[in-house]
């Protein structure tokens, strides 16, 4: 019953979040205000809220405690660099030629490639062809799975038809059947033998909306961890989590925020890096309204030797935004990521897409349009790339 109504909190919370990123930007100043209404409806103080949370935290402990102590994490062995997820243009109806010239533009702005699959949808041989391709046109890829759908929030599971099928009525990281097949397809990618591996995108939108689940994937994560590092033990493996609502939380319960970094915590001592997603446009008017703290503040969150890889950092050139806001934001990056542990830095998308699943906010955050045609913040993350270079 208790973890009951922490579920409900924080699922109103989230269709706060989910209302607010489809665009309207005056509906963002009603936000604070029924996010405080909505996710705290006790007072800060009081002790029945208090005992509903320090139950979720003792949840989240014990399933960290499994694993022994926590060592320390290494620091980035290289200084940082830049990347981005290789859409080509005219996707989803691109052809062999748009891919090949993609990957000749990815390598004009960083030095990785990323590749995030949704589970349910993975063709195995699509990310190998992929990491080949990365490979020589000289990239390192970077390999995502999201067994979480892109719709609802990513409170359900994304399985592969067949898994659904066995799995029958129970559809649930505890299924032993979606354990299994979980791993079997963490030790297909791990066999490609990437830089990194992510086994889970913004994978903290399930602990505010299905705690249990929440931590039994923490479970299954600790389990495929020691699998997949049979298999690459040079591959490093992480989960990534959205970082803006992670600060939403923080300015909803400042008294709370050591208790919100055990949604971090769980996954150690099996975290080789932390990885996040920020979409800050969805939140701040302007690159200008970002707090100086944006980034630094996640040292609320992560240990000091921690790796940071910003999997996905994007802003929109439709809808919210503009494209002059994307460029002033990719110039905003050095400052605001400065004192940050950052070992990579990866654009959302070069290319804008058209998926039924974006808005036309996420279908345009690409740093070149759908035909091509590169925008003003290109060239910017261009010169980013080559800053960091030797």
């Amino acid at each position: 019953m208790e973890n009951a109504r922490i579920q409900d909190r924080l699922h109103a919370s989230r269709r706060v979040y989910n209302w607010t990123r489809r665009g309207d930007r005056r509906r963002r100043s009603l936000v604070a205000k029924y996010t405080q209404r909505a996710s705290l409806r006790r007072a800060p103080g009081d002790p029945a809220q208090a005992s509903h949370f320090a139950r979720l935290v003792a949840l989240l402990l014990l399933v960290a405690s499994l694993s022994g102590p926590w060592p320390p994490s290494a620091l980035a062995a290289d200084p940082s660099a830049y990347g981005v997820a290789v859409t080509p243009r005219n996707f989803p109806d691109f052809t062999v030629g748009d891919v090949d010239e993609a990957f000749a533009m990815a390598k004009q702005i960083g030095d990785y490639a990323v590749f995030i699959y949704q589970w349910g949808k993975l063709d195995p041989q699509v990310p190998r062809l992929m990491v080949e391709k990365s490979r020589r046109a000289g990239l390192l890829p970077i390999i995502g799975l999201s067994p979480t759908t892109l719709g609802e929030g990513r409170k359900e599971l994304d399985l592969p038809a067949d898994v659904r099928r066995r799995a029958a009525s129970h559809i649930s990281f505890a299924n032993p059947v979606v354990r299994e097949a979980f791993k079997r397809t963490a030790a297909e990618l791990a066999r490609l033998q990437v830089p990194y591996l992510c086994l889970a995108t913004e994978i903290n939108f399930l602990a505010m909306q299905r705690l249990d689940e929440y931590i039994h994937f923490a479970r299954l994560y600790q389990e495929t961890y020691a699998l997949v590092k049979r298999i690459a033990p040079q591959t490093r493996i992480f989960v990534s989590f959205q970082w803006e609502w992670m600060r939403i939380l923080d300015s909803r319960a400042p008294q709370r925020i050591a208790d919100h970094r055990k949604l971090v915590d769980v996954f150690r001592p099996r975290l080789d890096v932390v990885g996040l997603t920020s979409y800050p446009a969805f939140f701040h008017d302007t690159p200008a309204d970002l707090a100086p703290d944006y980034f630094t503040w996640l040292a609320h969150h992560v240990l000091p030797t921690d790796e940071i890889l910003l999997m996905e950092v994007g802003w929109p050139t439709e809808g919210i935004g503009s494209e002059q806001e994307q460029r002033q934001f990719v110039r905003a990056l050095p400052e605001l990521l400065s004192g940050v542990n950052v070992s990579v830095v990866a654009w959302a998308l070069l290319h804008d897409v058209g998926l039924e699943e974006f808005d036309a906010n996420l279908s345009s955050v690409g740093l070149v349009t759908a035909s091509g045609r590169p925008k003003p913040a290109f060239a910017d993350f261009e010169k980013l790339h080559a800053s960091s270079r030797p």
